[in-house]
């Protein structure tokens, strides 16, 4: 057979001579080996390759793979990895729309031949001594997007589905010394259009190589039906095993830890050899809390006894069902508190490794994320042992996303969609599923095998469920698509949808259905986000039959990258010159990209407890707060001493005490000095706040545009006075009155009261017209002369607003005032619930206090117009000042999704109320 170029753009042409899928297991030459955990069957070759790279087909060195090729024109690559990440292509992140969109008109299944790059691979391998004289095959773990194989001259097959294994036979082609493999990937096919996942798009040998032997006895595929009964005690198990070589003749002998160690009597059927069912008393049940796994060893052996292979495996017993509308594990209801997760690392992108994926799980285990749905594709088989040994559920997730198909600029329309009811397709998407199942079968961990994501509903999709509940009716089956066309809703066992409010998650579990309820996407968590998560956990505290559900997603993906003023940064879509791009919209983990927790993180943490930790943490905070207000209530009755002197000049009404003083300027509208022990404080006279930056959030739901006058109304305002309303020896109050020119309707005014201490009491308060639009924030904003060295407070910890604060614990916190770390400036930094802050600068400290209620505050080194006109942080200034707001109101940032939904009405701001803040501005320290 040769290769066909044609096979790229044939939906029905997915695989050539590419062996059967298989579970995920390795094959130890002898028990000795397994112990160790290293074999002598497997021959590994990641490493550098000879590589050439082509931006089309035309250009391809199409004669590569021919014996005696000379291979002096090409260069390296490194494998696994991405092409375009490595020096050679375009990248490009892009959602819904495919790559090639504008550039040119395709329908299903064509690709664009001119704009399809192409990568020639050549590796050159000696035999290792455990593969010599045994059959040997090749493992492609994951290849994008689809490929050709040779080895030494002759063709082998050829290949697609990027993130399943591709497997073929090589003893035919192999010979004594040196061989050549050779590999070349297409980075489309007829399969770009079923892989249109939002994410940036690669191509290229992305996961691992190796060369593997089959033994004359040699298990190719085995699956541990492992279950539970009823009784939650006794364990079954069922081997099924498929055998090459003389299996009649075989001698197969299970250990199962301390349960069972023997022969296994084996019936054959349907191709496979099976054993009996054997049951287990005393077993601990698998679950989250107690993810118990037992050692399982099988040990092939021929007729004289002399074993071939030994295959080990981690064996967990769980029953996992659907009972009475709710799924539950061991009997009990599971509540999904999970995550999606892309698999992405910002130097390597998809090609991740075991490193990545164990910083991964730390973080699952330390926030307590107890689910995992890996979208949009099966991950690599390492993560799937790490959920079996951590107590991670899954929702494993087939390779299929054909999102630009049927919806088009946000309107669906399925008269294009693939696979849809298209014949052409179905064996292709069925194969996904298949390719999937076999090889992750074995773990405990899957709970639900999900049909892929956004590709509509039809038959094809109908197909791929009824062969997951043929193949294994052990567990559910998941697609979120049903929910646009109900004609396909037996495709799914699980009601799930993305995005939806907790007011329609309200009314499909007030309607009595037959079907739980997940969200298989919410808390779009896109820049400065999460608000709002405590309406769905209330629901799943309400109603049974809402199983949680998944945050989108787990990490940012951006990209390390070198940006124009030479700094090493994380890049986004648009960053590295394609077109089109999403640009921002693949910033939305709870993590950033190089790992580190968000500030949301740990309003997850706190909403993923226990009710009984979150409970203990409520009433710690509630302690903490009384105390700490009980002993700022005592210091603030602290009767003044000494006298002030007051200076009434042409320009300001100075007031002076003992080591501090207060310039009232007449012509700024506003207090100009605040010089406490030598240190000044003000660099201008302090404004009422009207505005924060926006959020991505803001921007998506159109507030930022609904209440951009409020953006003129923080940045233009007019102030007259001072007006003195009393004078004594002990205190001065003056009040100044605020008009704004660009919005009428709006009235303001700041009462300061100085006192013989040093203290400056300030009372802010507005009123607006019931026609305006919402306010984004209220309260009082001032500069300092000179950056702030630290920030100290007593109050909630990390970055806090009014609809995502519940996380945060109380006690007494520090900051550097830097910039954002969001990939996009926007509104950061504030910390609600805060009794006491203060503010280390190098002349002293300046102390923010409470006065009838706690406040929020932020100090940031840029304004909020500053952060609205940067679209990367390392567009904004070195700071030169330090901006501190003290709020009495502040918006919410939501978290419903980032391109529509609003903030809960709790968390909004109305026009037409008034609003005020108040507080005292005293000098001193932290004691």
């Amino acid at each position: 057979m040769q290769a066909q170029q044609s096979w790229l753009t044939d939906p029905t042409v997915f695989a050539v001579n590419r062996l059967d899928a298989h579970s995920d297991h390795v094959c130890y030459a002898t028990q000795a080996e397994a112990d160790a955990g290293v074999t002598s069957l497997r021959q590994p070759l990641d490493g550098v390759w000879h590589f050439a790279y082509s931006p089309c087909p035309a250009q391809r060195p199409a004669d590569f793979w021919q014996e005696g090729y000379d291979l002096a024109r090409f260069g390296t690559i490194r494998v696994p990895g991405h092409i375009e990440l490595q020096g050679y292509g375009q990248i490009q992140y892009i959602n819904t729309l495919y790559p090639w969109d504008g550039h040119a008109e395709l329908c299903p299944p064509q690709i664009d031949w001119e704009n399809t790059p192409v990568g020639s691979y050549v590796r050159e391998f000696r035999l290792a001594p455990g593969l010599r004289g045994k059959p040997v095959c090749v493992s492609f773990q994951g290849v994008e997007q689809a490929f050709y194989l040779w080895c030494n001259g002759q063709f082998v097959g050829y290949a697609e589905d990027s993130f399943t294994p591709s497997e073929f036979e090589l003893t035919p082609y192999l010979r004594e010394g040196v061989n050549r493999l050779c590999v070349e990937v297409y980075k489309f096919s007829s399969a770009a259009w079923l892989e249109d996942q939002d994410m940036f798009r690669f191509s290229g040998i992305f996961r691992s190589v190796y060369l593997y032997a089959r033994p004359a006895l040699h298990v190719e595929d085995v699956w541990f039906m492992a279950g539970l009964a009823r009784d939650n005690a006794t364990g079954t198990l069922q081997v099924r095993l498929r055998l090459a070589g003389p299996a009649r003749a075989a001698r197969v002998q299970l250990r199962l830890g301390t349960l069972y160690d023997g022969t296994l009597p084996l019936t054959e059927r349907d191709g496979f050899w099976y054993s009996p069912e054997l049951r287990f008393a005393g077993v601990t049940p698998w679950c989250h809390e107690t993810p118990a796994l037992y050692p399982a060893a099988l040990t092939l052996a021929d007729a004289e006894g002399q074993v071939c292979e030994v295959v080990p495996y981690a064996v967990g017993f769980r029953r996992f069902e659907l009972e009475n509308g709710v799924m539950k594990l061991n009997g009990r209801r599971v509540v999904f508190n999970g995550v999606n997760r892309h698999e992405w690392n910002p130097q390597q992108g998809r090609a991740i490794t075991a490193a990545d994926m164990t910083a991964a799980m730390q973080t699952f285990q330390r926030n307590h994320i107890n689910a995992v749905r890996t979208s949009h594709y099966p991950n690599q088989t390492l993560w799937y042992h790490l959920c079996d040994q951590n107590g991670i559920y899954m929702i494993d997730e087939a390779n299929l996303e054909s999102h630009g198909t049927w919806q088009i600029r946000g309107a669906v329309d399925p008269s294009r969609n693939v696979p849809g009811d298209r014949p052409e397709w179905k064996a292709c998407v069925v194969d996904r599923a298949r390719s999937m199942l076999e090889r992750d079968k074995n773990h405990p961990a899957v709970l639900l095998w999900s049909c892929g994501n956004e590709s509509y509903a039809g038959a094809d999709i109908q197909a791929m469920s009824d062969f997951f509940h043929q193949a294994d009716p052990s567990r559910l089956v998941h697609y979120e698509g049903v929910f646009h066309n109900r004609q396909w809703n037996a495709i799914s066992d699980v009601e799930s949808r993305m995005y939806a409010t907790p007011q329609q998650v309200r009314a499909y579990l007030e309607s009595r259905p037959a079907k739980p309820f997940i969200l298989c996407e919410y808390m779009h968590d896109m820049g400065n986000s999460l608000g709002g998560m405590e309406s769905y956990i209330r629901l799943g505290e309400e109603f049974e039959q809402y199983q949680g559900g998944f945050i989108w997603d787990y990490m940012d993906q951006a990209l390390w990258h070198t940006d124009a003023a030479g700094r090493r940064v994380l890049g986004y879509g648009g960053d590295f010159g394609d077109r089109q791009s999403d640009y921002n919209f693949s910033a939305n983990g709870i993590v950033f990209a190089d790992g580190r927790e968000k500030p949301a993180m740990q309003e997850v943490r706190y909403w993923y407890d226990t009710p009984a930790r979150r409970a203990a943490q409520d009433a710690a905070n509630a302690a903490a707060r009384a105390e700490a207000q009980a002993q700022l209530a005592a210091a603030q009755q602290r009767p003044a001493a000494g006298m002030l002197r007051t200076a009434r000049g042409d320009g300001a009404l100075g007031v002076r005490g003992s080591g501090f003083e207060v310039l009232f300027s007449r012509l700024e509208g506003g207090p100009v000095s605040l010089r406490c022990g030598g240190a000044e404080w003000l660099w201008r006279a302090p404004r009422l706040a009207f505005w924060r930056a926006a959020t991505e959030n803001d921007l998506g739901n159109g507030f930022a545009r609904r209440s951009a006058l409020w953006q003129a109304a923080d940045a233009w305002q007019e102030w007259s006075g001072p007006e003195l309303l009393e004078q004594t020896g002990q205190t001065v109050r003056v009040r100044y009155t605020c008009t704004v020119p660009a919005v009428p309707g709006v009235t303001g005014s700041v009462t300061y009261t100085v006192d013989s201490l040093g203290r400056l009491r300030v009372e802010a308060v507005c009123q607006t017209d019931a026609a305006l639009p919402e306010l984004p924030a209220f309260g009082v904003r001032f500069a300092t002369p000179a950056p702030l060295e630290q920030t100290e407070w007593q109050g909630l910890s990390g970055e806090t607003y009014p609809d995502r604060q519940r996380g945060g614990v109380f006690g007494v916190h520090t900051e550097t005032p830097s910039r954002p770390e969001y990939l996009v400036p926007q509104e950061y930094g504030c910390h609600t619930g805060t009794v006491r802050a203060w503010l280390h600068g190098k002349g002293g400290t300046l102390e923010v206090q409470q006065l009838d209620a706690p406040f929020a505050f932020s100090t940031l080194p840029y304004t909020p117009q500053q952060l609205d006109a940067a679209a990367h942080g390392g567009e904004l200034p070195t700071p030169a000042r330090t901006v501190v707001t003290v709020y009495g109101a502040m918006r919410g940032v939501g978290g419903i999704d980032s391109w529509g939904a609003d903030v809960e009405p709790p968390y909004r701001l109305p026009a037409g109320c008034e609003y005020n803040v108040r507080f005292l501005l005293a000098p001193g320290a932290l004691g």
